[in-house]
């Protein structure tokens, strides 16, 4: 870069207005605010220093060319490193198309460079396996350089499975496994196929009643419905919806309905343990824990998401099978993992991981997957009943403590 540490009247403009938004319109603390205006206005500095415009004429591409190359060689020397940028730019992009500098091919094309964003931790992963000492070096570079962010994946094969996940359980494990939840999703990927095209809800791009109604009772486990009961009150069905978007599987076209993909027959013919590792992987680090909440109910827990290699530490060393008490393990989490400036000033302090969308979503597809039982308290106030809230006692099944455990070998230390 040039040296010039000042930024564009404009793009300092831009930062500054997306720091105040975060605080008082999205009631942001304000060391997280300057967290995410601090990656933005580190990425504008890279911008102008080598002469790629100003933050609003980037595109997908100029954002993949920071993260998977520039950032790993000259900034990124841990995992953690890479992981909250595309938070933050995400935000950050939202922000602009809400205040028109985007519009909505523009904001798409941006939020497809983060459509997967575990590749560029594998491509951090092999930049710091290259050996300063080796006779090779100068190849293996060229090699990683020239491989870019697609890497050497076969096409049929588009899935990525985690070695850690996969080493640490066997196809025994899972057959003899508590969960039904692949047979589920495959039912309900079937369902879809035949159903291909099906018209959405106008308001949410959901799937309409009639058709969750039918979906429900393929289930093997069908929840209990009221008649008014839209996507988001069907834990399992609103699971594997989003599961299915974030892995490509379906989309929604403009004219509002919902279309299968190619990647749809390639996932069913893959092995049962395969597809439960990449939906795994799907729930623990690709969505956003926020969407399997109801949109009326989202409230803003940012940094719920970010403890999750925290959280499966955690839980891999509870012995299976043993209850253990679910507000005071998670407060221990929070407690020991999160600095005093992070935690929303209420007092008496509350714990927030065992009244947020870990408690009210996260933990039920935990149970689904099979990784974990709870139960709840028996005296409930209604809204804690409509909420999921309330857990009073959780264990961990012996698949869950393997997978958990090679989550946890796989995560990087949090600092």
């Amino acid at each position: 870069m040039t040296g010039d540490d000042e930024l564009d009247g404009e793009d300092e403009e831009l930062v500054t207005s997306f720091y105040k938004h975060l605080t008082a319109e999205k009631g942001l603390s304000e060391k997280t605010a300057s967290r995410h205006a601090d990656e933005i206005e580190f990425f504008a500095m890279y911008l102008k220093g080598y002469g790629q415009g100003t933050l609003p004429e980037v595109t997908g591409m100029d954002i993949e060319d920071y993260l998977g190359d520039w950032y790993i060689r000259k900034v990124a020397s841990s995992r953690s490193d890479l992981r909250q940028i595309p938070v933050s730019f995400k935000k950050f992009y939202r922000f602009l198309h809400e205040r028109g500098y985007l519009g909505e091919e523009e904001l798409e094309d941006i939020f497809d460079a983060f459509k997967n964003p575990d590749r560029y931790i594998r491509r951090l992963d092999a930049y710091l396996k290259l050996d300063p000492y080796s006779d090779t070096l100068d190849e293996d570079y060229e090699r990683w350089f020239f491989e870019g962010l697609g890497g050497v994946a076969d096409e049929h094969h588009p899935f990525d499975v985690n070695s850690g996940i996969s080493q640490a359980f066997s196809e025994a494990d899972l057959e003899s496994g508590k969960t039904s939840l692949p047979d589920d999703f495959r039912t309900f990927l079937r369902y879809i196929i035949s159903n291909n095209g099906m018209k959405l809800t106008t308001a949410n791009n959901f799937i309409r009643r009639k058709d969750l109604f039918a979906l429900n009772k393929l289930m093997k486990s069908p929840e209990d419905l009221k008649g008014s009961a839209n996507q988001p009150d069907l834990q399992t069905i609103h699971l594997f919806y989003n599961l299915a978007k974030t892995l490509n599987l379906v989309v929604g076209n403009e004219k509002n309905r919902l279309e299968v993909t190619p990647r749809i027959d390639i996932f069913m013919n893959l092995s049962p343990k395969e597809q439960f590792i990449i939906l795994f992987d799907a729930l623990w680090n690709r969505t956003v824990w926020g969407r399997l909440l109801p949109p009326q109910y989202y409230v803003s827990h940012e940094w719920v998401q970010p403890l999750r290699d925290v959280i499966a530490a955690h839980f891999a060393t509870c012995e299976p099978d043993i209850r253990y008490h679910f507000v005071e393990e998670t407060w221990r989490i929070t407690m020991n993992n999160i600095g005093i400036d992070d935690i929303p000033e209420v007092y008496p302090p509350i714990n927030f991981l065992s009244i947020s969308i870990f408690a009210e979503r996260i933990m039920p597809a935990l149970k689904s997957f099979g990784l974990l039982d709870f139960g709840y308290t028996k005296e409930r106030e209604e809204y804690a009943i409509k909420r999921g809230w309330g857990i009073e006692w959780f264990s961990i099944t012996t698949l869950g403590g393997k997978i958990l455990e090679g989550v946890h070998a796989d995560a990087p230390t949090l600092a």
